[in-house]
């Protein structure tokens, strides 16, 4: 049996595109955290008048700079990295707004007063990631599922009962719970495959 010290280690998908800016791999990467860096944005303080060109002012430091990113501890994690990017960029363009007297509603006390190394700050971050990948994962279900399934699973979630469900879309009880579990099983695999591919790996103990 081969050893697992021996074993390919797999190439995530940002570390792919992280091998050059012009990496194929790049546009796809911009897919999923484009909508990721919006809403952190906008949760931020970020003028909606304001969201798209700082969305793209980010966009365009991480294509710069990823190529050199280096995770070294736990407070190097990518989403640290990316969020200090984030906050940065919102910051300096607030600023530059202000200066040019076309600032929009943009809250930069939420920016200025949460030190960018706090604990609140990681667990924001981190809570919003959970979400969009969630998120990105129920996308994928209903390019998997057809019929009732994925209503059913959201109905469920939201706490309705079986036999309510069953009821208003005319299925067995017994079915609204294996449509419910197959979408629940196949959502934890979507989420852990995402998280996979778009995280970089935990360092070596």
């Amino acid at each position: 049996m081969q050893s697992s010290r021996n074993l390919p280690t797999r190439i995530t998908l940002l570390e792919r595109a992280q091998s050059g800016k012009d990496h194929p791999d790049w546009n796809e990467l911009l897919q999923y955290y484009e909508p990721f860096i919006r809403r952190f944005l906008i949760g931020m303080g970020t003028s909606p008048s304001d969201v798209d060109d700082v969305c793209q002012q980010v966009l365009s430091r991480v294509w710069q700079e990823l190529v050199n990113y280096r995770r070294v501890e736990e407070k190097a994690r990518f989403r640290t990295w990316l969020t200090r990017l984030i906050l940065n960029v919102a910051t300096n363009d607030y600023w530059k707004r202000k200066r040019a007297q076309r600032v929009g509603s943009t809250d930069v006390s939420n920016l200025e007063d949460l030190p960018q190394d706090s604990p609140e700050i990681e667990q924001r971050i981190e809570a919003e990631w959970q979400r969009h990948v969630v998120h990105l994962a129920m996308d994928r279900m209903k390019e998997i599922f057809s019929g009732n399934a994925i209503e059913v699973f959201l109905r469920s979630t939201e706490g309705e009962s079986s036999a309510k469900i069953s009821e208003d879309l005319g299925v067995s009880v017994q079915s609204v719970y294996v449509l419910k579990n197959r979408v629940k099983k196949r959502l934890a695999q979507e989420v852990k495959l995402l998280r996979e591919q778009l995280e970089f790996p935990d360092s070596p103990e």
